[in-house]
């Protein structure tokens, strides 16, 4: 053997060394790569919906429509029952706001706050149209509709999960 060639190693031992260190770098890179987080599935909602008309806090910690919103979204965890909600800017807007929550076909439209009047107004226009008005705790006493209900505040929850789950168990079949 040349002296140039007595320190050298042979060809194909090279060969495979590099191949060995190259597949332990594909495989190290393969598990320290970062994982894709999971992949969010889009709620699949029923062809129903309960919509909520707010005052113009909205539904805000503290403010009456909170609970009724945290009941809402509870329920419609439960039964797939789309929710949504308005919140009115005045006095003068909760005629336009329920009419525009009638226009969307809501299953119920419930309303909190100093809406009252509005909502039983909204009730004798629209016989069609289910309401549920949750009133504040010591508020005046006011007469429903057949179609509008009215609970007190401490009720409200209960209520609310009834109605929903009524939506739901009468909604007609996803994709129909």
């Amino acid at each position: 053997m040349p002296s140039s060639q007595a320190g050298r190693l042979p060809r194909w031992l090279l060969a495979v060394g590099a191949a060995v260190v190259v597949a332990v770098a594909g495989i190290a890179a393969w598990a320290l790569w970062p994982r894709s987080a999971a992949v969010a599935h889009a709620r699949q909602y029923l062809n129903v919906s309960a919509c909520l008309l707010t005052e113009p806090g909205g539904i805000a910690p503290g403010t009456p429509a909170a609970p009724v919103w945290a009941a809402m979204q509870s329920a419609s965890l439960a039964t797939h029952v789309m929710v949504t909600y308005l919140a009115d800017t005045g006095p003068a807007d909760v005629k336009p706001m329920l009419n525009t929550l009638i226009e969307r076909q809501c299953g119920v439209i419930i309303a909190t706050g100093t809406a009252t009047a509005g909502v039983i107004a909204a009730g004798k226009a629209n016989s069609h149209q289910r309401f549920l008005l949750v009133t504040a705790p010591g508020a005046a006493a006011v007469a429903g509709t057949p179609n509008t209900a009215i609970v007190p505040a401490a009720d409200a929850p209960g209520r609310i999960d009834q109605l929903i789950r009524a939506l739901a168990a009468n909604a007609p079949p996803p994709g129909s």
